[in-house]
């Protein structure tokens, strides 16, 4: 099998995909709160770190909260300086799942949703 591989491979980034009803209020949302938006593809990005939002009118995705509980989130993101993302967020009007705390694996984290319901956790 080793054979098969000419060279390395690399991991660049994943994107998860949020399914939403109304793809420009979302998109609105991240922008306004300093992520890079995409309004042709969809795509939202902070260096390097993204996902994509898709419009779909009918059955869209369910965020995995609240439908299996407040500790539960879509995404999850390791950052630098997370005090000061904190505060940029809140300054930007952010809506929190939970706001800036130390959690039981001595972690510094806070979660932000947004108008589809989706959660992003980011952690230090």
């Amino acid at each position: 099998m080793e054979n098969v591989v000419k060279g390395q491979v690399t991991f660049r980034n994943i994107a998860p995909i949020f399914y939403v009803t109304d793809r420009k209020l979302v998109l609105d949302y991240y922008k306004r709160l300093g992520f890079w938006c995409d309004y042709d593809m969809g795509f939202v990005e902070w260096n390097g770190i993204g996902f994509i939002v898709h419009e779909r009118q009918t059955i869209p995705a369910t965020p995995n909260n609240p439908t299996f509980g407040n500790k539960v989130l879509d995404a999850f993101v390791m950052v630098s300086n997370i005090d000061d993302l904190f505060t940029l967020f809140k300054f930007k009007e952010a809506m929190f799942l939970y706001e800036l705390k130390t959690n039981e694996y001595n972690m510094r984290e806070f979660a932000i949703k947004d108008p589809a319901g989706f959660t992003i956790g980011f952690g230090q």
